[in-house]
């Protein structure tokens, strides 16, 4: 019973990341990525807080000073730098399809960290996930995205993030949790200033788009973070592909974007081995 709600709050939290990701590929055409991870971070930090005092759950706690607590603001803050910096570089289909490998490397971490069993045809799977990288990725072609590698990164940082979430403790809120997540977010779109252009002002249009994906981030890191601390690992982690199916439809119809053969090809490369 564990599993189907972790399951089901993972489906739930991959197609609101990916009407959020939508949000923020046009966010970053009007503004710099250091700002938009201030003001997403920010705000969703304190409509959390504000959340946290209605319900009176804890938020100041001596837990939240261990290792694995500050690892994973850490492997968060990075994994929202680089995924944006992604997003504003990269196509958004391209982006989503390597996101997608996070569940790889979750069941591998799962096995080292967690001992959990894996079969051989799930190394298989693993592989061939890989191989769907490279097709996209392209590095020996003429139409190489070299800022494809910031997709990487990220999901590397959310492979670890996740794993390091299951390691916390379970006396600490999920809630508690996803609000440290958020001012971690902002703090690294602070460091990121001094390498980037100044603040813009932005349009209502924007400030519109800017409320709508805070709204949608909080919404959905508080579902993925009850969905990873919920039955096991190797078997929540796949569903995570449900992500790509949302984001590749909304690049198509929202972005009209024209995602190349090789990226169809590694996206259902990808989808596959899951």
């Amino acid at each position: 019973m564990e599993n189907l709600r972790g399951i089901a709050l993972m489906v739930v939290a991959m197609a609101t990341f990916a009407l959020g990701d939508v949000f923020l590929k046009i966010i970053s055409m009007s503004l710099p990525i250091s700002q938009i991870l201030i003001i997403t971070g920010f705000a969703g930090g304190v409509i959390s807080l504000c959340i946290v005092w209605v319900t009176k759950t804890r938020f100041f706690m001596p837990q939240v000073l261990e290792k694995t607590f500050l690892l994973r603001s850490i492997s968060d803050m990075l994994s929202a730098l680089f995924f944006v910096w992604a997003i504003a570089t990269t196509p958004l289909s391209s982006v989503s399809a390597i996101l997608q490998t996070a569940p790889l490397i979750i069941t591998i971490a799962a096995v080292l960290v967690y001992r959990e069993t894996v079969r051989v045809g799930h190394w298989v799977a693993i592989l061939f996930g890989f191989i769907g990288v490279i097709l996209i990725i392209r590095p020996m072609s003429e139409t190489y995205e070299s800022y494809a590698w910031l997709a990487i990164l990220a999901t590397f940082c959310v492979a670890l993030r996740d794993i390091l979430t299951r390691a916390i403790a379970d006396d600490i809120p999920s809630l508690t949790i996803s609000t440290y997540s958020f001012f971690a977010v902002a703090i690294g779109g602070v460091i990121l200033l001094p390498f980037g252009p100044k603040f813009l002002v932005p349009s209502p249009h924007i400030w519109m788009l800017l409320g709508a994906a805070t709204l949608l981030g909080a919404f959905a890191n508080y579902m993925l973070i009850i969905a990873t601390r919920h039955g096991d690992a190797s078997i929540i982690a796949p569903f995570r592909y449900t992500r790509l199916v949302f984001s590749m439809l909304l690049a198509i119809l929202v972005m009209s974007e024209q995602p190349p053969w090789q990226t169809w090809l590694g996206a259902t490369v990808i989808l596959l081995s899951g």
